[in-house]
């Protein structure tokens, strides 16, 4: 029997900070934070397995992956904030971060009652939120799936200052600010230093809007290269964690996951055919079905 698949669009109230006290009769109170649309599509039943698609995706990403999950799993896929404040036309907080990201996540399983700890799975920007949420959250995660996340964090600083690859897309993502709209020229120079470059569409070209929603969705992707961790917090996280990484995927990713996993306790790896999109590549469907596949073998090993 097909799985039942549910939407739920979650308002949640985004705090920053710490509660102040009451403002004095000469002090205006200040303005609430606007409430966030936050979006979880949820299908199946069984223990929760979270995914968390990547910077241009989100949720739709893992769209495919979830049909054939959701025998076995309640296969939960959040939105990001950044996606769903661009596409209904909001802003973004000035100090929007990752943290914001990892911590909306945290009040949605809230909001949707999941409390026991959940199969987490990230790809690309939404495995920088995964870690993020697991590193400050172990209770609430039973295992970890990592795909290739941008946890430049982890690299030691003087390496990464001499290594021109690495430091040339740290200093291009600090470009895509949370307020301004990325150009062209900003995702054509991101997507090079992905994998293949990309020619923007002409205004006048079919996949021109495609392309615009795929471009205006960066905004605020500066928040990958400004987040910090301690990268001996790694060594505390004691929940299995599988590490998923393309096979011709750029360098600096490859040596992104080197990194994590010579310092995090429990970790299998697993090369998967294609580039840094390779658990999601939407034309390969050998290579999404080659990371399904090791997902449901970590899984039922780490039951």
């Amino acid at each position: 029997m097909r799985a039942a698949v549910a939407f739920w669009l979650l308002t949640i109230l985004l705090v920053a900070g710490c509660q102040k006290a009451p403002p004095s009769e000469a002090e205006a109170p200040a303005p609430d934070p606007a409430p966030v649309a936050l979006q979880s599509f949820m299908e199946g039943h069984g223990p929760p397995l979270v995914m968390l698609g990547g910077a241009t995706e989100g949720a739709t990403a893992f769209a495919p992956h979830a049909a054939g999950l959701a025998k076995d799993y309640r296969v939960v896929r959040p939105q990001s904030l950044r996606i769903e404040r661009t596409r209904g036309k909001q802003p973004l907080p000035p100090d929007y971060s990752i943290r914001s990201e990892s911590a909306a996540l945290a009040r949605s399983l809230d909001h949707l009652g999941i409390l026991e700890p959940v199969n987490l799975i990230g790809h690309s920007f939404g495995a920088l939120v995964a870690l993020d949420f697991a590193l400050d959250h172990p209770d609430r995660v039973r295992t970890l799936v990592l795909a290739e996340p941008p946890a430049f964090w982890v690299v030691p600083p003087e390496e990464l200052r001499a290594d021109e690859e690495m430091r040339g897309m740290v200093e291009l993502l600090r470009t895509f600010g949370p307020a301004g709209e990325p150009t062209d020229q900003q995702v054509v120079q991101l997507r090079a230093r992905l994998g293949p470059g990309v020619k923007a569409p002409a205004p006048e070209e079919s996949g021109r809007k495609d392309w615009d929603e795929r471009r205006l969705v960066l905004r605020g992707l500066a928040a990958v290269a400004n987040h910090t961790d301690d990268p001996e917090r790694l060594k505390g996280f004691r929940r299995p964690v599988l590490i998923a990484t393309g096979e011709v995927t750029v360098k600096f990713h490859r040596r992104i996951n080197d990194l994590l996993a010579a310092k995090l306790p429990t970790v299998e790896r697993v090369e998967l055919p294609g580039g840094h999109s390779a658990p999601v590549a939407a034309r390969d469907e050998a290579a999404r079905n080659k990371f399904v596949s090791e997902l449901r073998a970590f899984l039922t090993r780490r039951r």
